[in-house]
């Protein structure tokens, strides 16, 4: 059956065009998108084409991960400020406090995985330039409500709202740009983003611990909560002058808007180039049209002839693996780390700010070897140095414990060698595993479940998150620095399933990657050996295909 798949007969491949009027393999726009302001439009697309036009993707994009970033961090300080605390309740430092704040902060990823779950059906209804826009909206009223909170019940139902705007935009954004970017561009798109990510990060980081230093302790938590408005303003008001996937206008039967896509996102877009990816874009949905419709419970519990099944479980693997890393217990509790090294005062926060720029740099290093190095060798070299960089942040930590009553001066040296372990960790995963676990999840899907796909992997993230995040504080206080040794652990354990599953997705066009699925065996060296054969063949059928159009335009002309 694969091999049917990957070999269409002459009759389907002959009629592989969307302007076949026989054969309906398109979707409807969902009727209600008609009364939502903005989206694509053709005149109204900014005058950019080749590289610019990627510019302008990679700012425009970048925005709404900075949005990410900034939202993801934006509790680091609050929940240490005295009069969020007393305002919460949660300023007696008791258990149910400990409790009440990692609460709050893991309501934010309920609402992300809510997000995630209605951008896998908007996105496919009614675009991704308006699931974008809807995005801005419920962030906006989010950080209203929580900028104003009075309450802990009514910060929790702000986090809620303010993590759905974030998961529709963090879904439906690196979507967007994978399905525009070219092939051998598709790593530095998200890595770019998520460049600018930790630089929101940094800024929210950097900016509360100014309020704190200069302002009263309530502007303090209140304004950058609020400030993340700014940024969702900027994308809504954006997003109608960009241009839409050409997959989803494709999709709902709009070929010409898809051409004008293409012609102005490629920095090749030279006739035969862009016809090329139009076929293999139609020979997809043509494909994927064959198959009942994609729901939910049909790509996790139904064994289909493309896997689908399969590409989820790697979806929502990596960005699970991605949270047991151990980067939270890094990144968002940083400062209770640093002091655990032994620094005390200010100093457990400013290393912890420090922090972030290690970490944008990491990921600026992922720019340039995402799509040079590829996902997969990126994913497990990094596994491997964590898992040694905190098996010696372990050592070093124990150290400075068992040396902190006894010689204090010696403790602090250990301590300091704990703090370069931290940065150095923070840059090994910017620069291997934070892009490649957010682009992989938006590769692997086929056109007919990518939003679906990469929403189950958002809902996975939020879900992983969540849970690291309520148990972290408890694991701290728990086993101290043992921390460093059970990460690390878990570092080097995941190796086996990205060695023998994660197939390579850098530098192939998305629809080829379909062609790489459908390999009965989930082993990467054997589905990559059928992957050569079945292009192969492929390439041979679309060849007799264009001698035969040939041959009848030439017999025509002699007509």
């Amino acid at each position: 059956m694969d091999a049917e798949i990957a070999k269409p007969d002459m009759e389907t491949i002959e009629n592989c065009s969307l302007a076949n009027p026989d054969v309906d393999i398109f979707r409807s726009e969902a009727l209600f998108a008609k009364y939502i302001p903005g989206g694509f439009s053709p005149s109204r697309c900014i005058r950019l084409s080749g590289r610019s036009m990627s510019y302008a993707i990679f700012a425009f994009a970048g925005c709404a991960i900075t949005f990410f970033g900034y939202d993801v961090a934006v509790m680091s300080q609050v929940n240490n400020n005295p009069d969020y605390q007393q305002r919460m309740g949660v300023s007696g430092g008791t258990n149910r406090d400990a409790a009440a704040i990692g609460g709050l902060v893991s309501l934010w990823f309920g609402g992300f995985a809510i997000g995630a779950i209605m951008v896998g059906y908007l996105a496919d209804s009614i675009g991704r330039l308006k699931t974008i826009q809807i995005g801005c909206l419920w962030g906006i009223v989010g950080a209203a409500l929580l900028a104003s909170a009075q309450n802990m019940t009514w910060l929790a139902f702000a986090r809620v709202i303010s993590g759905i705007g974030c998961g529709h935009l963090n879904t439906t954004v690196p979507v967007w740009t994978s399905e525009l970017a070219d092939p051998n561009l598709r790593g530095a798109f998200v890595a770019v983003q998520f460049t600018l990510a930790m630089t929101g990060s940094a800024i929210v980081y950097w900016m509360e611990f100014a309020c704190v230093k200069t302002l009263s302790a309530s502007f303090a938590w209140r304004f950058p909560l609020g400030f993340q408005v700014v940024f969702l303003l900027i994308i809504l008001l954006a997003a109608p002058f960009y241009p839409e996937s050409p997959r989803y206008l494709a999709m709902i039967n709009n070929p010409d808007g898809a051409l004008f896509v293409l012609r102005r996102c490629r920095i090749d877009n030279t006739d035969r180039v862009i016809e090329n990816e139009m076929q293999d874009i139609e020979t997809a949905i043509r494909t994927e049209a064959s198959s009942a419709p994609v729901t939910f419970y049909r790509m996790l519990f139904t064994k289909d002839r493309v896997h689908t099944r399969r590409r989820v479980l790697l979806g929502v693997g990596i960005q699970v693996m991605q949270k047991c890393t151990g980067i939270d217990f890094i990144s968002v509790y940083a400062p209770n780390m640093f002091a655990l090294s032994g620094f005390k005062g200010d100093a457990p926060a400013l290393l912890a700010g420090g922090n972030w720029f290690g970490y944008i740099a990491g990921l600026a290093l992922s720019i340039y070897l995402c799509d040079r190095v590829g996902r997969r060798r990126m994913t497990i070299v990094g596994c491997s140095l964590m898992g040694l960089v905190l098996i010696i942040g372990g050592i070093l930590a124990h150290e400075t414990v068992a040396n902190s009553t006894v010689d204090p001066a010696k403790a602090s040296q250990f301590g300091a060698g704990v703090a370069a372990i931290l940065y150095v960790y923070t840059f090994i995963y910017g620069g291997t595993w934070l892009t490649t676990c957010w682009v992989y999840p938006t590769e692997i899907f086929p056109q007919a479940s990518r939003s679906k796909g990469a929403a189950l992997a958002t809902i996975a993230f939020s879900i992983a998150g969540g849970t690291i995040n309520e148990i972290i504080p408890y694991l701290i206080n728990a086993i101290g620095f043992w921390i460093f040794i059970l990460f690390a652990l878990v570092n080097l354990v995941m190796l086996i399933p990205l060695y023998l599953f994660y197939v390579e997705t850098a530098n192939r066009p998305l629809e080829h990657l379909d062609i790489l699925f459908l390999s009965k065996s989930p082993l990467v060296w054997r589905a990559e050996k059928e992957y050569v054969e079945k292009l192969n063949e492929r390439i041979d059928s679309l060849a007799v295909l264009n001698a035969k159009t040939e041959k009848g335009e030439v017999e025509a002309m002699k007509a």
